[in-house]
């Protein structure tokens, strides 16, 4: 009686653990807080009312950010390597290969389990006879070990570390980008502020013609006409003032959106145009250079070593497989005279050949080599791209050197034509007309300077960015050195 009650209660607390089990599963069903919605016709935009997505909203709010004092080049640079999402995702993207990788060395290792088991097994009562019952639970241990796969297991694991590198080559690539698109901004919002600087000059100039209009006027030596066509040359610089304020605040934004913080009016930028020295004296230099240190370049190629890799795995899956197995586990047996342990354990080696699965190993081996071809071709493209933006920005940073130089001396003769011009004006030689062409050559020329000085430090920029010797140290040391 006492080892029916024993085997009842042992019953019972399977019972038990059964229904526990089974509660718990159903209570990981999804909330119905996350709704599994969408839109409700065609015309209406969906309304996210799930609890999830609100929460999920809050944690993706911008972080808070407290400008300083004005920013110049270097501190920009380093707060854009600190705070661009873009450098924080390809990071994440290498840490996410990295696991990869450690995951592909899996197979050189054993696998083991453990297990804890329990049954109850019931034998039906025959005429005349009584029925049993059998308990039976208790601890095990299962260890397999592949000794030999041809080599997949090595050309996977070779595969997962070519693609390791070639994340961090991508990792490397978007530092680059951040620093060019933060350089690029910088140069853009710079000649922002000279633009400014230009069309305060030409409306003070225009002002001034405006005053010696009105004045001629008023001593009887000058016409109406003079006065309004002064007045309208002087209402057009007003004009274009405006427009170049606006500028500056769309270019305030692009460069906030580069350096990857949010834009206000408090983050103020000091402006700053340095001396650009030729990065190489021959384009070729250039272009040898930009094939052995592209980051993308580099990329690319570790992405084709992994695809040969992969594509070598693939075929040597075909193979049959080696593997080493074994086992242990100790059962406890409440029998119906009575109760023993059981010691079981097992040793085996074994072949296994999936030599047919509808041809998935055939064509997953036809999907990695065409990804192989398209990888090779898409590295050939990206060459033929690089030597083109090489060659194309070299000429460019060249033709920029003498478009500045010319714009100077453009600017510097405008000056002198403008004042030639108000002296012929106020001595009669010259009518209002004469004063107002020069002023408007001088406004496009100061505003030619302003773009060459900006599209020299972009070339710059781009030049150094597409041959791959963009400097990713920001420090004040190496920026003087580099800017």
């Amino acid at each position: 009686m006492e080892r029916r009650n024993k085997v009842n209660s042992f019953g019972k607390g399977v019972l038990a653990a059964f229904v526990f089990l089974f509660l718990g599963g159903c209570a990981s069903v999804p909330s119905k807080d996350v709704a599994l919605k969408t839109a409700s016709d065609p015309e209406h935009i969906w309304n996210p009312t799930s609890i999830a997505v609100q929460k999920t909203t809050e944690r993706t709010e911008l972080p808070a950010f407290e400008p300083q004092s004005p920013y110049s080049l270097t501190k920009l640079l380093e707060l854009g390597l600190s705070k661009n999402p873009q450098t924080r995702t390809a990071w994440w993207s290498a840490q996410k290969a990295l696991s990869q990788a450690e995951r592909a060395k899996a197979p050189f290792f054993p696998s083991a389990t453990a297990t804890l088991s329990g049954t109850r097994t019931r034998t039906g009562a025959l005429s005349g006879g009584q029925g049993s019952t059998t308990d039976k639970w208790g601890p095990g241990l299962t260890v397999a070990y592949k000794l030999f796969q041809f080599g997949a297991d090595k050309a996977n694991a070779e595969s997962a570390a070519c693609a390791l590198a070639a994340a961090n080559y991508q990792f490397n690539y978007a530092l680059q980008t951040a620093v060019f698109a933060i350089q690029k901004s910088y140069y853009q919002y710079a000649a922002a502020v000279t633009a400014i600087e230009a069309r305060k000059s030409s409306l003070e100039d225009a002002e001034n013609s405006l005053k010696e209009a009105e004045s001629r006027m008023q001593n009887g030596l000058g016409r109406t006409q003079a006065v309004l066509l002064a007045k309208a040359e002087k209402l057009q610089a007003e004009y274009e003032l405006i427009a170049a304020e606006a500028a500056l605040e769309q270019c305030r934004a692009e460069l906030a959106l580069a350096v990857g913080v949010p834009v206000s009016k408090e983050f103020q930028i000091e402006v700053t145009f340095n001396d650009f020295e030729p990065l190489a004296k021959e384009v070729t230099t250039l272009l040898e250079g930009a094939l052995k240190n592209r980051a993308d370049i580099l990329a690319q190629e570790a992405a084709v070593q992994a695809s040969e890799k992969a594509h070598r795995a693939s075929e040597r899956s075909r193979y049959p497989s080696i593997e080493l197995s074994g086992g242990l586990n100790r059962l406890h047996h409440n029998m119906p005279k009575e109760p023993r342990w059981q010691n079981n354990y097992n040793v085996g080696i074994g072949l296994s050949w999936n030599f047919f699965d509808g041809f998935d190993k055939q064509y997953k081996a036809l999907e990695q080599y065409a990804e192989l071809k398209k990888q090779r071709f898409a590295l050939r493209q990206q060459q033929l791209q690089v030597l083109k933006d090489v060659w194309a920005e070299f000429h460019a940073f060249q033709s920029s050197i003498r478009l500045l130089t010319a714009a100077k001396a453009l600017e510097a003769a405008a000056t002198e034509a403008l004042n030639a011009s108000r002296s012929g004006y106020n001595s009669g030689l010259n009518d209002i007309l004469d004063v107002l062409s020069a002023q408007k050559n001088l406004s496009e020329a100061r505003l030619k300077r302003t773009q060459s000085q900006s599209s020299l430090a972009t070339h710059w920029a781009q030049l150094a960015y597409v041959s791959g010797r963009l400097n990713t140290d920001v420090s004040e040391e190496a920026t003087e050195k580099n800017p």
